[in-house]
């Protein structure tokens, strides 16, 4: 019993005191843990498959109305008005989404379109807002913990935690409940004199939020795949083209998988990496197919005999074709940069 405590005590200790020695360069460039998709991973896959929460309807551009309030832990911290305005901007970056940000005027919720500072962005009429597929609601609270006093500067930290739902308007259920976390840090040398230079209060808790921002919206895109339908197989059938390309969502290097869909029925066909083009496509270059899989084995010789008629044969009606989904969504790279938001 003794042996066992003394292995688990001293590993601890020195977690412990390498924790206790953390510095901002420490805590700061720590990458945000988002969970993406790599060729690598699919290929060692043993048969290819269709990413959890998938669906044919979902596979389009979605509208989204967001309502993010922010706010001190225990009342100490002042908070920017303006960043619950900032976070409701940032998320108009995903392609995946046209956002709506959600006011309450008189009692009366009000939609209004964001734009995400592109000059090409066009502004929906207000009469599209009543087609507004999900309600992403964020209540995000900021905590400082107490500083650390080391032996020529103090270290102040802040925690951004992120309690977030999704809520489909037409079935009126929640579809995705999650939390978020993002931390930054400042030091400030004591008497404010010498080189070490530290980053306003305003800014560690700003980019500590879209570091929070950032965790969710993988979380988002991992629940809610985006995809498009397959429109054009090469005379060899290892390129497609998919009607989704990077102003719906679909990042460099996407990793999609490709499924026969009819009347309900999906076959997953193959993995693909995606290169997406600012015309709403993208060109697919198959990777692996599903030959081990009993169903899609002589869907696949069919396709790869004759790629062009295959698709004319399964061009099929509104849910029913030939699709391809991605696996995870991508955020925005400058919400990776190790420092404060700009």
């Amino acid at each position: 019993m003794k042996t066992i405590c003394n292995t688990i005590y001293v590993p601890l200790m020195v977690a412990m005191f390498l924790c206790g020695c953390a510095t901002e360069r420490d805590i700061n460039d720590r990458p945000l843990p988002l969970k993406y998709y790599t060729r690598a991973e699919l290929e060692d896959m043993d048969t290819v498959q269709l990413p959890a929460n998938y669906s044919v309807e979902n596979l389009k551009k979605l509208q989204l109305g967001v309502a993010f309030s922010v706010k001190s832990a225990d009342g100490k911290l002042k908070i920017d008005p303006a960043l619950s305005s900032r976070l409701q901007t940032e998320m108009a970056k995903l392609k995946r989404f046209t956002v709506f940000s959600m006011h309450n005027r008189n009692g009366v919720k009000a939609f209004e379109r964001v734009a995400d500072m592109d000059e090409n962005v066009k502004l929906d009429d207000a009469s599209d807002v009543k087609n507004i597929n999900l309600i992403l609601n964020g209540t995000m609270t900021i905590t400082g913990q107490t500083p650390m006093q080391k032996r020529d500067y103090v270290e102040y930290i802040y925690v951004a935690d992120c309690d977030f739902s999704i809520e489909d308007l037409k079935t009126r259920t929640v579809v995705l409940a999650e939390k978020a976390r993002g931390v930054w840090a400042r030091r400030v040398r004591h008497g404010g004199i010498g080189k070490l230079e530290s980053i306003t209060e305003d800014a560690a808790i700003q980019t500590a939020a879209l570091r929070a921002l950032a965790k969710m919206a993988n979380k988002i895109g991992n629940s809610l795949p985006m995809g498009g339908r397959i429109t054009t197989i090469s005379g060899s059938g290892e390129t497609m083209a998919m009607s989704a390309g990077y102003n719906e969502g679909i990042g460099a290097k996407q990793q999609v998988a490709i499924f026969l869909s009819e009347e309900g029925l999906d076959i997953p066909l193959a993995f693909a990496e995606a290169a997406p083009k600012n015309d709403g496509t993208s060109m697919l270059s198959v990777y692996k197919w599903n030959t081990g899989h009993k169903d899609a084995k002589p869907i696949i010789k069919e396709l790869q005999e004759s790629p062009r008629k295959f698709l004319k044969n399964y061009k099929g009606e509104k849910n029913d074709g030939i699709f391809a989904v991605a696996f995870g969504m991508p955020v925005p790279p400058d919400w990776e940069k190790q420092g404060p938001a700009k």
